[in-house]
C-alpha cells in the first residue's frame, strides 16, 4: 500500500489538486509558479528514468518547492510587519483636540465640537472614532462611528466636526434632560486606512 501512495503518480495527482486549491485561495503570481511546479513534475514522469529514480527525483523537487513556498509565506509576513508598522506609526501622529460642549441644535441632545489633525506623511481614508461619555468620572455611553465628513485627511491636515448624541427617548419631559447629560467625552480612532498616494 505504501509503494502505491508513494508512487510518482500518486505524487503527480496530488500535485495537480494542490494546484488547483492553490489557484482558487492565493495570488496569481503563486499560482503560475505551482503550475510551473507541476509542469515540472509531468516532465520527471515522462523522462525514461525509473520508478525509483522518478520518484527519488519528485521528492527532491517537491522540498525545494516546499522551501521556496516557505520563503514565499516568510515574505508576506514581513509585507503585513511593515504594513502594520505604517498604520500604528500614523495611528500615533493623529491627533485629536479642543472638545468643548456647545449648545444643541434640537432638544434632548447634547452636542460638541473637536478638532482632528494627521501630523503624519501619510493620506488616511475610512476614520472611524470612537466616542465615550462620562459623566463624574463614570462612563454612561459610548458610539462608534464612521466620520462621513472626512474623504481624505491630508498630511497636516487640520478639521474641527461636531457631533451630537441623543440624551433620552422621546417623551422624556424637558426638565429631566439634564441628569442624562455628560460632563466629560473622550475621541479615539478605532481603525482608518492608510492611502497610497502615486
Amino acid at each position: 500500500m505504501w509503494n502505491k501512495i508513494n508512487s510518482p503518480i500518486v505524487i503527480t495527482i496530488i500535485a495537480v489538486a494542490s494546484l488547483f486549491v492553490l489557484r482558487a485561495t492565493m495570488k496569481p503570481k503563486l499560482a503560475s509558479e505551482i503550475r510551473g511546479a507541476y509542469e515540472e513534475l509531468n516532465a520527471i514522469l515522462e523522462d525514461g528514468a525509473s520508478d525509483a529514480h522518478k520518484t527519488k527525483a519528485i521528492q527532491t523537487f517537491a522540498q525545494e518547492i516546499s522551501t521556496q513556498m516557505r520563503a514565499g509565506f516568510k515574505s508576506d509576513d514581513a509585507k503585513n510587519a511593515s504594513e502594520t508598522k505604517v498604520y500604528l506609526e500614523t495611528k500615533n501622529k493623529i491627533k485629536i483636540d479642543n472638545i468643548k460642549f456647545v449648545k444643541a441644535k434640537w432638544p434632548g441632545r447634547e452636542a460638541f465640537i473637536f478638532q482632528i489633525e494627521n501630523k503624519s506623511n501619510k493620506y488616511i481614508s475610512n476614520v472611524h472614532l470612537n466616542y465615550e461619555f462620562y459623566k463624574n468620572g463614570e462612563l454612561i455611553d459610548c458610539k462608534n462611528k464612521w466620520v462621513t465628513a472626512i474623504k481624505i485627511l491630508e498630511p497636516n491636515q487640520k478639521i474641527a466636526l461636531s457631533e451630537d448624541r441623543r440624551l433620552v427617548p422621546q417623551g422624556t419631559p424637558k426638565e429631566e434632560y439634564d441628569k442624562y447629560k455628560s460632563d466629560e467625552v473622550k475621541i479615539s480612532i478605532t481603525s482608518f486606512s492608510v492611502k497610497e498616494m502615486r
